[in-house]
C-alpha cells in the first residue's frame, strides 16, 4: 500500500512538474517569466535604493554626534582652562598678600628691636653715669 502510494506522488510530482515546465516554456510562461524578474529587479533596485538612503541617514546622524562630542570637549576645555586661570590668579594674589604681610610683621619686629635695643643702651648709658 505504502508503495503504491509512493508511486501515486511520484507520478503526481512528475506530472506537475512536466505542466510547470510546458507552461514556462509556453510564450505566457515566458511573458510571465519577464515581467517576475522584472519586478524583482525593480524591487531589488528599491531596496538598495532605500538600503543607501538610510545608510546615508545614519552617517550623518552619527556624524552629527561626533561635532557635538567635539564642541562638548572643547568647550569642556576652555571652561577648565579659565578656572584654573583664575585658581592660579588666585593663588598668586594669596602669595602676594602673604610676601606684604610678611614684610609688614617684619618692619614691625625690627621697629620693635630698635626700640627696645636704645631703650636698653639709654639704660646701660645711664647707669655708666
Amino acid at each position: 500500500m505504502a508503495k503504491k502510494k509512493s508511486r501515486i506522488l511520484f507520478l503526481l510530482g512528475a506530472a506537475i512538474g512536466a505542466a510547470a515546465g510546458y507552461y514556462l516554456n509556453s510564450e505566457s510562461g515566458r511573458k510571465m517569466r519577464a515581467e517576475t524578474s522584472e519586478k524583482a529587479n525593480r524591487l531589488a533596485e528599491e531596496v538598495e535604493s532605500k538600503a543607501k538612503y538610510g545608510v546615508e541617514q545614519f552617517k550623518d546622524g552619527f556624524n552629527a554626534a561626533i561635532d557635538k562630542s567635539k564642541e562638548a570637549f572643547t568647550e569642556t576645555t576652555e571652561m577648565i582652562k579659565d578656572r584654573l586661570a583664575a585658581l592660579e590668579n588666585k593663588g598668586e594674589n594669596l602669595m602676594a598678600s602673604a610676601e606684604n604681610a610678611y614684610k609688614k610683621g617684619a618692619e614691625e619686629a625690627r621697629a620693635k628691636i630698635e626700640k627696645k635695643s636704645s631703650q636698653i643702651e639709654d639704660m646701660v648709658e645711664s647707669q655708666k653715669s
